[in-house]
């Protein structure tokens, strides 16, 4: 692997051959590479993802593959292989996934207390999880996964 002196290695985001002509895996790609360059915390958990995600865009009909590896991450274009997890939901709300407030107890997705605007934001995925607008099937059997993506996706 690499040695105790040696950095770890540094994330690997790609796109698939593909992916660079969807607008929505660039932008996916973008926000996961500037998170983690913003806050060099949110490595630990995109080291200890591994799995598949798919994304799909109800409204739009746009879809795409997250394939996360133990520190590197592939975007395909389209559906590829048995998804651990899936989301679906209008491209708007999908997006809103990434404006979700992280608490630091547990980094768990919660407003931190008197945060107004964060609660509004967690009331709203809240709803539209509630309301069926926002499916995400595989979040019972893979809990992890979901956590750790939405912690490697939030701004926050």
């Amino acid at each position: 692997m690499f040695d105790d002196r040696d950095d770890p290695p540094e994330p690997l985001i790609d796109l698939a051959p593909g992916a660079e002509a969807s607008p929505l895996a660039v932008r996916l790609a973008d926000l996961v590479r500037g998170n983690l360059r913003v806050r060099p915390a949110k490595l630990a958990d995109f080291r200890a993802l591994r799995g598949t995600v798919l994304i799909v865009a109800r409204d739009t009909g746009d879809s795409l593959t997250m394939r996360f590896d133990h520190g590197r991450l592939t975007i395909h274009d389209g559906a590829v292989g048995i998804p651990s997890v899936s989301l679906l939901a209008d491209l708007d709300d999908l997006l809103c996934i990434a404006d979700v407030p992280m608490t630091r107890i547990g980094r768990l997705p919660l407003p931190r207390p008197g945060d107004r605007s964060g609660r509004e934001r967690v009331g709203r995925i809240m709803s539209l999880v509630s309301s069926g607008e926002l499916k995400i099937y595989g979040l019972l059997a893979h809990p992890r996964l979901v956590l750790r993506l939405l912690r490697v996706i939030s701004v926050h």
